[in-house]
């Protein structure tokens, strides 16, 4: 991978490392933000993918809010353990993945335990479904209160893949106003998950198939007073068919996914799958840095880009992504970087035969 050094535009104009996928981030002003925060926060970059045993990711892409150590094991081909020592004991909790990377393969989560350690799982498969060493990103957050003035996010694990309606797992399940999270199984690979109390309209989705080589994307979301927000999930099998799958979701409005006292950072919905030129992203649908605006763009066929103006400095990052939209189609994380002044994330989206196609997806960068 190319590195490049740069200092940023900031009163101690210190210099940092940018490899791989680094890019450059500012301290974020959210209006309301504050006031809901995950109590434990860890993200990981598997740069390793096959090496074989156990390996320290790069310090730049990775985090843990208990400052113990972070690594990653391969245990077989695709299957590895990300462990967050020290992270655990919390009463809910939640991890999202995406593949990253030029290629149409796709990672899922495993599983996750929260002891003393935070142990996550994550499954990697080619677009036939086998198992596949690749590299991905990795989020896990775990909340235990907030305040309830301020409604903001919900996340959950979808542990049954067939009933037709029942209250997923409360040990990992999350509500911001105290509502319990529900989901109607609507069909073959389809599900609608309800939100209650979360009744502004906007906010960013991200999804992730659990336990299979499935793959779940974000068909549509929409909020009201009477049912909160309510977001329809589609899952497809490696050749695009529909099916049933469990998953987990993470829905955030007026914060990023992972938001805490440690890390913050910017989501959006990309919205315009077609549009070749740069066009604005922020708004409700988004979450911005010091109120500067965002731009995607359509890079070519199935590619984007997503720009992010900032002149500050962090010390670590870690980009997600979710395909919205038509149902069978998925997108991964290309790579990120950065100039002194702007931050870009490429995304790669394909369509259930693992070919580049043109889909609208929601993206968030976390930054420590």
């Amino acid at each position: 991978m190319k590195i490049t050094l740069f200092r940023l535009r900031e009163t101690s104009q210190k210099a940092f490392k940018c490899a791989g996928p680094l890019a450059a981030v500012a301290a974020m002003a959210l209006l309301g933000a504050s006031q809901v925060r995950a109590q434990a926060v860890g993200y990981v970059w598997n740069n390793n993918p096959a090496t074989s045993g156990t390996t320290t990711p790069d310090s730049g892409y990775s985090y843990n809010s208990s400052g113990g150590a972070i690594s990653i094991t391969r245990n077989s081909v695709g299957n590895y353990t990300v462990t967050f020592a020290g992270l655990g004991k919390a009463a809910t909790s939640n991890v999202q993945v995406s593949a990253y990377g030029p290629g149409p393969d796709f990672c899922v989560s495993g599983g996750w335990d929260n002891e003393t350690d935070v142990t996550a799982n994550v499954y990697c498969y080619d677009e036939a479904g086998s198992f596949a060493d690749h590299s991905f990103t990795l989020l896990y957050q775990a909340r235990l209160y907030s305040d309830p003035a301020q409604s903001a996010t919900a996340y959950l694990w979808a542990d049954d893949a067939s009933a037709p309606n029942y209250t997923p797992n409360t040990n990992f399940q999350y509500n911001s106003t105290a509502g319990t999270n529900t989901i109607v199984h609507e069909g073959t690979g389809g599900y609608l998950v309800t939100l209650p109390g979360l009744d502004k309209t906007g906010g960013t989705v991200l999804a992730t198939a659990y336990g299979s080589a499935a793959r779940c994307q974000v068909t549509e979301w929409n909020s009201s007073k009477s049912s909160g927000t309510v977001v329809s999930v589609n899952c497809s099998d490696a050749a695009g068919a529909p099916v049933d799958a469990e998953f987990t979701l993470v829905y955030s409005y007026r914060e990023t996914p992972g938001f805490s006292d440690g890390v913050t950072g910017a989501s959006i919905w990309a919205f315009n799958d077609t549009k070749k030129t740069p066009y604005n992203v922020s708004g409700r649908y988004s979450v911005w840095i010091d109120g500067v605006d965002m731009y995607a763009q359509r890079t070519g066929k199935g590619t984007y880009a997503w720009t992010i103006t900032v002149d500050y400095e962090w010390t670590s990052s870690t980009a997600l992504v979710t395909a919205i939209g038509a149902p069978g189609s998925y997108c991964s994380v290309h790579s990120w970087d950065s100039t002194s002044t702007t931050t870009t994330v490429y995304v790669n989206c394909f369509d259930g035969a693992g070919k580049p196609v043109d889909a609208e997806f929601t993206a968030t960068f976390q930054i420590h």
